[in-house]
């Protein structure tokens, strides 16, 4: 399907296959950024949590330290009070508890002596000193501890300013990346578009060159799908696209159409068939992370929304309510009869709503040797829409 053209602007020429390559890398690209993403906003609730626990720690040490300080004040309350009872104490054990011969001693000396001054310091003063020596110790292991809980507070509110900071640095990083994200997938969107542009023409041409009813309307069809993805992500519809319109009506195509409306139950179905994008094709597969063909895809992937619906596209065909095609929503089931000329309905798909290729997205298990993928809506074969 690779060829050149020349753009009805005349101005730039390219082959179909060099559009591809760069849609393609593009698309890696909006992955990558994706998965970045998810990695930042992995990192932000890992962030979110460190503030908690560094928030609930420093909160606790700060309480402590409060606790500290009104004990060490309670104390030194109780020192200045008991300066005061002790030496009266004092006094008066020594008065009342002293032996008479210290009495005597004490008061038949001059009070200016040296002897009565050494008894006095060693009865009354030594005790005041005892008690008061106590109390000290005690307001000085409390100051130690105050100098370590206020070392703790200040290593804990560090590292609250520290997450703080990764968390603004994360976010930042976040908004950044989205924003990235939204230029990328502007240019997918036209890059897409002109990679369908030049298949619309280029279908057009084979349609109106073909002999044959068949191939003219197997031209005319592809013709019209890629134009509608060009219409839809805003590419050129000049020559090319309305003669790829013109060449699909004049063929019979069906006309398809978003209606602009969903489900939750449409967009729970769709959000599980794109959680297989990449797993292979496979006969009679029903198995997710291991192999789908079309319809074990769609049961699969509607059972996720609740809903349960048959096997196989010919039964799922029968049984679905049919809806129009010109008024499509998210995980509505697309059915195609004859495309492997058994005459029944052998293929079915599920339509996304908006993708890689706009409101002309598809999700399908295509055949052998393929993966679940996006696709544009195609219309050859198409007789139905239904929705479970």
């Amino acid at each position: 399907m690779a060829g050149a053209w020349t753009s009805v602007a005349g101005a730039t020429s390219f082959t179909t296959a060099t559009a591809q390559a760069k849609v393609n890398a593009t698309q890696a690209q909006v992955t990558q950024i994706e998965q970045t993403i998810a990695q930042e906003q992995q990192q932000s609730s890992v962030l979110g949590q460190q503030y908690d626990v560094a928030t609930a720690k420093l909160q606790s040490i700060r309480a402590a330290l409060a606790a500290t300080d009104a004990q060490i004040a309670r104390t030194r309350k109780t020192i200045a009070k008991d300066k005061k009872i002790l030496a009266k104490a004092a006094v008066q054990d020594y008065v009342l508890g002293a032996q008479g011969t210290q009495i005597t001693s004490l008061f038949a000396t001059s009070a200016n002596t040296e002897v009565v001054t050494q008894e006095y310091a060693q009865t009354a003063i030594g005790n005041l000193a005892q008690a008061q020596h106590a109390l000290e110790s005690a307001e000085n292991e409390l100051a130690t501890t105050e100098r370590q809980q206020q070392s703790e507070a200040a290593a804990a509110a560090q590292q609250v300013s520290k997450v703080q900071t990764l968390q603004r640095q994360n976010t930042a990083a976040t908004k950044q990346a989205e924003a990235t994200l939204t230029s990328v997938k502007g240019t997918l969107a036209a890059e897409v578009a002109q990679v369908a542009q030049a298949k619309a023409a280029k279908e057009a041409a084979a349609a109106a060159a073909a002999k044959a009813q068949a191939e003219r309307e197997a031209a005319a069809q592809a013709a019209a799908r890629a134009a509608a993805v060009v219409n839809e992500l805003g590419g050129t519809t000049a020559a090319a696209t309305a003669s790829a319109n013109q060449a699909a009506s004049s063929a019979g195509a069906p006309t398809v159409g978003f209606s602009g409306g969903a489900t939750g139950t449409g967009n729970a179905a769709v959000a599980a068939a794109e959680s297989q994008l990449g797993v292979p094709y496979v006969w009679g597969g029903e198995s997710p992370g291991a192999g789908f063909d079309c319809s074990g895809l769609t049961q699969w992937s509607w059972a996720q929304a609740g809903v349960s619906i048959p096997r196989t596209s010919e039964q799922q065909y029968a049984t679905v309510p049919h809806v129009s095609l010109s008024a499509l929503q998210p995980g509505d089931l697309l059915f195609y009869y004859n495309l492997d000329g058994t005459g029944t309905v052998d293929h079915v798909v599920m339509y996304v709503g908006s993708g890689p290729y706009g409101s002309q997205t598809i999700i399908q298990a295509p055949y052998t040797g393929t993966t679940v993928s996006y696709d544009a809506l195609y219309t050859q074969g198409l007789i139905a829409a239904g929705r479970p």
